[in-house]
């Protein structure tokens, strides 16, 4: 199936970067080019975010990486064990997922493909500079 993704990007200075793909798209192959985006490092416009309420499971789960996760590499697993943990209530392994996958997306998190499962690691940024879309 032939298929066609433009992928436009600016960084903070206003250079704009435009990528076209066309033709046999894979999953691993957009997957290949969003880790070459993620590579040119672009910042992300912060102007929108604020710190997110504690109280919700997003609030949870970050406050949660902040403290037990700050400084080293962690999985998924790891932060659904913790989670059920310190909140003593259970979480299913793919919500946890979703979420550090937003956090990936939203430059809070790196993350890395080891064997078949990813392995994240903080970013650059501060939990006030994350928000919850």
């Amino acid at each position: 199936m032939q298929r066609k993704v433009k992928i436009e990007l600016q960084d903070e200075d206003g250079t704009k970067y435009t990528l076209a793909l066309e033709g046999s798209l894979s999953r691993d192959k957009v997957l290949k080019i969003m880790d070459l985006m993620e590579l040119m490092d672009l910042p992300v416009d912060q102007s929108y975010a604020k710190s997110p309420d504690k109280n919700t499971f997003f609030g949870k789960v970050l406050g949660l990486i902040e403290a037990s996760f700050n400084a080293g590499q962690f999985s998924s697993s790891d932060v659904a064990r913790e989670f059920e943990e310190l909140h003593g209530q259970p979480v299913r392994l793919s919500t946890i997922s979703t979420y550090l996958f937003r956090l990936v997306d939203k430059k809070y998190l790196r993350r890395e493909r080891f064997g078949n499962s990813w392995v994240y690691r903080k970013a650059y940024l501060k939990v006030g500079q994350v928000s919850e879309k």
